[in-house]
């Protein structure tokens, strides 16, 4: 949207709204990115929908995060390698042994900076 505000959000879900669904139907999970303003109003406009956050801005978030703070390119790619393993897992066990991993990796950073 060209100017990301409350009302115009407000406006846009509210006509997405009112196109694509039923009276007695409605939107379960909404994936976006971390806009607090649209997040916000997902919950006024949808007050039963589950907001995801889009896994695509998660990675690029992460990615440029990574590279401002890490050094040299190859110990980025590390962390960012263990970081896209804890996203493929369902499996909890799995999970949490990436979770670790990925703790072990950005050990010489303080997970304030990795996360802040």
């Amino acid at each position: 949207m060209a100017f990301e505000h409350k009302n115009n959000f407000v406006w846009a879900l509210e006509k997405f709204k009112g196109l694509f669904f039923k009276v007695d139907s409605y939107l379960k999970v909404v994936v976006s990115d971390k806009d607090i303003s649209l997040m916000n109003v997902i919950n006024v406009v949808f007050p039963k929908v589950c907001n995801l956050l889009c896994h695509f801005h998660i990675e690029k978030n992460m990615n440029t995060k990574c590279k401002m703070l890490v050094n040299p390119r190859e110990t980025c790619d590390q962390v960012m390698e263990a970081w896209g393993s804890t996203m493929d897992y369902d499996d909890v066990e799995i999970f949490q042994h990436c979770v670790e991993a990925f703790k072990v990796v950005c050990s010489p950073w303080p997970m304030s900076m990795v996360f802040g």
